[in-house]
């Protein structure tokens, strides 16, 4: 059976299943859970999933809101290629789903349907594997999945994010890498009037870190970014503070140059902890680098899209590729494990990009459904072509393999 004959059987399956994706992407919206707390959403997922056909593993890889879906069942002899879709369905503390993760678990879910489906019908020797990946908004849940092999033997890894149409579609989305930490002075209490010269002043050193980092922007890339909010710094104007606390976030454009900029901010810390002799600790939280989209996979998808929503307009390949979108995700670990893409789909909310309650509502719309289900379509028949297109399948491996991600190595920015 031909390329266009399967994309046809998955376009249809996934119309047919239509009515159960906008139920669940509803009951997503309406029931926002965050990082490691998915509860809900594993379930309504997992349970479609499985009433379809596909062998689950719900708590896979230790983590009891993640998942692996397989299709066919692992059961079955099947040596070709496996192809594999993210599903991402953690909400915003406070707002919700204003990052529209209702919309990538729903897109995911329709591109594996489809996918499966036209396995089934064209008797291809192949499979694909939805995860469910919970904790994007800070836990690194994918980070976890990586470290745990869940990608390991697999030919590429699809998802799409939507965005705001402040924004465009862009299937060469590239990202900031970077990671946000705690931090904690301390020092030694004292009379700030009568014998200050007995305490140690961690206020003082969190100061010193703030305007450190403000003088250090002056020698840094205008593609770096450091951020930080003061915490604590005590309470009482009579007494040296003991303890101060901040959190910041370190970003840059590559995992590269951010090696480089977070020695900087290391050396910033520290400075301000032998300054005030103050004992520092911090706590990192596992850094998301950026994204290293593979590009057959990223012209296949452009062209699936197009053929699946007349309305997406994609501006030239250059041009996507000079964005630089100054978020991170943990998407950008899996991109330097195998083939991967990550890219954005506008939906309709003129009043407010993402992390905005005004996108919240906007990610429930009928018309964002219907861009996501097209984002489902597009992703499946990807998919089907790495599994039955030899030659498309090396093309992406070879564009893979020829990156270089010997930063990736280096246990500094893990």
């Amino acid at each position: 059976m031909d390329i266009k004959s399967l994309q046809a059987i998955s376009d249809a399956a996934i119309d047919e299943t239509n009515d159960a994706l906008r139920e669940i992407n509803l009951s997503l919206h309406n029931n926002p859970e965050l990082m490691y707390e998915e509860h809900h959403a594993h379930k309504i997922l997992t349970d479609l999933l499985e009433a379809r056909g596909f062998d689950v593993e719900r708590g896979a890889f230790d983590i009891p809101t993640a998942f692996k879906a397989t299709y066919p069942p692992r059961d079955g002899a099947v040596s070709g290629r496996t192809a594999s879709i993210n599903l991402e369905y953690d909400a915003l503390k406070d707002i919700g789903h204003a990052c529209g993760h209702n919309l990538i678990a729903t897109a995911g879910l329709a591109a594996a349907l489809g996918a499966a489906a036209a396995i089934k019908k064209g008797k291809i020797n192949g499979r694909i594997i939805a995860f469910g990946t919970p904790a994007e908004e800070g836990g690194g849940g994918k980070i976890k999945m990586i470290r745990a092999g869940a990608y390991k033997d697999l030919a590429c890894n699809l998802m799409v994010h939507p965005m705001s149409d402040r924004s465009h579609n862009n299937a060469y989305s590239s990202t900031m890498c970077g990671s946000e930490l705690n931090i904690e002075y301390i020092g030694k209490p004292a009379h700030a009037m009568a014998a200050p010269w007995d305490g140690v002043n961690a206020m003082d050193a969190v100061t010193i870190l703030h305007t450190a980092v403000g003088l250090l922007r002056q020698q840094i890339m205008p593609s770096d970014r450091i951020r930080g909010v003061i915490l604590s710094t005590g309470e009482q104007s009579a007494v040296i503070p003991e303890r101060a606390r901040a959190r910041y976030c370190v970003r840059s454009a590559s995992l590269a140059r951010y090696r480089v900029l977070k020695q900087k901010f290391v050396n910033c810390l520290e400075a301000a902890a032998l300054a005030t002799g103050c004992e520092l600790r911090t706590s990192w939280l596992p850094a998301y680098w950026d994204i290293r989209t593979n590009d057959p996979l990223a012209d296949r998808y452009v062209h699936h899209v197009q053929r699946t929503d007349e309305t997406s307009v994609f501006r030239s390949v250059l041009e996507q590729k000079y964005d630089r979108d100054c978020y991170s995700t943990d998407q950008g670990n899996v991109t330097y494990v195998l083939p991967s893409i990550h890219p954005t789909f506008v939906i309709h909310s003129p009043e407010g990009s993402v992390h905005t309650r005004e996108f919240t509502a906007a990610a429930a719309t009928d018309d964002a459904h219907r861009r996501t289900v097209a984002q489902g379509k597009a992703m499946a028949a990807v998919a089907l072509e790495v599994l039955v297109d030899d030659a498309f399948a090396a093309e992406v491996k070879a564009q893979y393999d020829a990156m270089d991600l010997s930063a990736a190595d280096d246990p500094f920015v893990q």
